[in-house]
């Protein structure tokens, strides 16, 4: 299957004030480095981004061309967003080929989680990300915690996790990430509790 393509072009504003400008105008600055290739500032629609991250995620090897460099390929590295408004702010490229070995932060799906919830139990989230080591075009989107198989108590592992050959998990194996608690009851409401009422003593 074909890499994506996501549009950058090289951007002469650098600097707060032009970034915000930009950010104004709905572009997003950026950044591309990556070997024997020199750090390079380039502006993305913001539109157009919000377009491939939810096609594509945040982990997807793609397509771009600017100047008199041709298909490239990218993946994002980095992405910085507004502590407010959670908009993307920045991002950083890393200039890659799809067979070179990174490592990379990829986010964690829970699925299963709701047997839990219905049944009034707590599931904890302990770990949002693990790091992982594998080509570039094989990066997983996700790392998938499929917790339907636990009982209140259990706890699902990094060393659960199922990745493809060639992914290698570089986050101490041991570390829990999800757990789950038992049912805990509620306190029976005023109305329900049973009323004590004195019994008169009786005369012998």
């Amino acid at each position: 299957m074909d890499n994506p393509t996501l549009k950058l072009e090289k951007r002469d504003a650098v600097g707060g004030g032009k970034a915000k400008r930009l950010l104004e105008k709905g572009l997003v600055p950026a950044v591309v480095y990556g070997r024997e290739f020199g750090s390079t500032p380039v502006q993305v629609d913001r539109s157009e981004l919000r377009k491939f991250l939810r096609t594509n995620g945040r982990n997807a090897v793609f397509k771009t061309e600017f100047a008199q460099e041709h298909d490239l390929s990218l993946i994002i590295r980095n992405i910085q967003y507004h502590p407010v408004n959670k908009e993307i702010i920045h991002l950083d490229f890393q200039k890659v080929d799809p067979q070179e070995i990174v490592q990379m932060e990829i986010p964690v799906r829970v699925t299963g989680e709701e047997i839990f919830t219905r049944a009034g139990n707590s599931v904890l989230h302990q770990l949002n990300t693990i790091a992982v080591e594998c080509p570039a075009g094989s990066i997983p989107e996700y790392a998938v915690a499929d917790i339907s198989g636990l009982k209140p108590g259990q706890s699902f592992t990094v060393a659960d996790f199922q990745f493809p050959s060639g992914v290698n998990v570089l986050t101490d194996p041991s570390k829990v990430v999800i757990t789950i608690k038992g049912h805990r009851p509620e306190q029976a409401s005023e109305g329900e509790r049973e009323t004590q009422i004195p019994v008169p003593a009786t005369e012998s």
